[in-house]
């Protein structure tokens, strides 16, 4: 008993801790969601990390166009004497000592390239990779946003849907209740009980994969964000925070702006880039050196009595003759690769425009749907109304007001799906022109 009191003020506080964890949770809007994603996720970092190494790629081609400096230097000991021996004419042999004991050398050369047309062709294509890469990140961002966007507001649809499916158990409950109790009076059969019981049971299976694909698209989206799974998180948009007296027309403006497009513009300009560079392979080269080298002897660190100086300035020339065919079959080849590139481009153009066509009807179609399902759930909803009093009186049957139940119901579920669509259609909108819908039209 001693030791479980003790135990007690532990026991308090984890069960406090677990209490405070299930009900903390992060809220988040679609904008804070987003915000979220563009800072965490893992695919838009390592697409930040490639526009980097692209930047240093460009100022490696460039350093090209620098003079490159090298200096060496070296000290060395000996420690054996070397000595050559010369036969005097009397016959006595002179010893003449060949080394020093110290010794030291160094030497600096300067390189600079003054003319080669392949290095500046270079330079400017890793600039034309950089900038390649930066619209291929900025591309990535906008795929990537707008997929999540897609995927917050699909759940956000879900969880709309499981509140009307829960309605719609709990009506279906209701309507059990009541036939129940009008059994008991003698106004219905025991069938009509029956049947009541099984149109309730009908509704649970829809609900619980509503509930359970809501816990997966949860799921989904914590993993695009990088949220720990632990996390509860809790969306607090709802389908209906849009606009809706926008009428779009179908024209391709803004298409031009896309990162997809300016990409392959860059790459067609990279193909012709490439062109150039290799015709410019048989010109020539200039190029200047300048070096000098210093070398000492000495046994006593006295270097300056026998030292050797060198400065010498170099201006050499290098010109192709003859590569075997292989700088044609690259120029072939650039220009085949020029070409695709401008295919890739007209059938990425064609393709967006009718993305966008697509997605402004989907938007145009979204918004006359949403009107008209609202019309409808206030007429189904005042038929469930009536139906409800005139089950209590057992004037309709079991199946009538099921099938009433079940056209409200649906006209709920058609309106939130409408909204969805609304939302997607927006969302490619933006994501092909890059700006939202402006200047509502009638």
């Amino acid at each position: 008993m001693k030791y479980g009191f003790r135990s007690l003020p532990f026991c308090v506080f984890c069960a406090t801790i677990w209490i405070y964890t299930l009900s903390y949770s992060q809220e988040l809007d679609l904008q804070s969601y987003i915000e979220l994603f563009k800072k965490d996720n893992i695919d838009l970092q390592q697409s930040a990390k490639q526009v980097l190494i692209a930047k240093e790629e460009t100022k490696m081609a460039k350093s090209a166009l620098l003079p490159n400096v090298s200096i060496n230097g070296f000290y060395q000991r000996d420690f054996n004497r070397n000595f050559l021996f010369i036969n005097d004419f009397d016959g006595s042999i002179t010893r003449l000592r060949t080394n020093f004991n110290n010794s030291v050398s160094a030497n600096a050369v300067l390189n600079q390239t003054i003319f080669d047309p392949t290095v500046f062709s270079a330079s400017k294509i890793a600039k034309l990779y950089e900038d390649i890469s930066g619209l291929n990140d900025e591309y990535l961002n906008s795929e990537l946003i707008a997929q999540a966007s897609a995927l917050y507001w699909q759940a956000v649809f879900t969880k709309a849907s499981v509140a009307v499916l829960d309605e719609n158990t709990s009506l279906a409950k209701a309507q059990l209740a009541q036939i129940r109790k009008l059994y008991t009076e003698g106004t219905v059969s025991y069938l009509q009980v029956q049947q009541a019981e099984v149109f309730y049971k009908k509704t649970l299976p829809p609900l619980q994969n509503a509930k359970n694909q809501f816990s997966k698209l949860m799921d989904d989206l914590k993993v695009l964000a990088n949220i720990p799974p632990a996390e509860r998180i809790v969306l607090t948009d709802n389908l209906e925070t849009i606009g809706l007296n926008n009428v779009i027309y179908s024209d391709d403006t803004g298409i031009e702006g896309q990162p997809k497009l300016n990409t392959l513009k860059k790459e067609v300009a990279l193909a012709d880039r490439q062109i150039k560079l290799n015709k410019k392979f048989w010109y020539p080269k200039l190029n200047l050196t300048a070096a000098y080298n210093y070398d000492a002897q000495a046994n006593d660190f006295d270097f300056s009595v026998n030292e050797n100086k060198l400065l010498l300035v170099q201006l050499g020339i290098t010109m192709p003759i003859f590569s075997g065919g292989k700088n044609s079959a690259k120029i072939a080849k650039a220009s085949i690769e020029r070409e695709t590139a401008e295919l890739n481009l007209v059938k990425t153009r064609r393709d967006l425009s009718n993305q966008l066509r697509t997605a402004k009807n989907n938007y145009n179609s979204a918004l006359t749907n949403i009107k008209t399902y609202r019309e409808t759930i206030l007429l189904n909803e005042r038929e469930t109304e009536i139906f409800k009093k005139q089950l209590s009186l057992g004037v309709v049957t079991t199946v009538e007001f099921k099938e009433s139940r079940l056209r409200l119901t649906q006209s709920r579920l058609e309106l939130l799906s409408s909204y969805l669509d609304l939302h997607i259609a927006q969302l490619q909108i933006v994501r092909i022109t890059g700006s939202p819908i402006a200047n509502p039209k009638m």
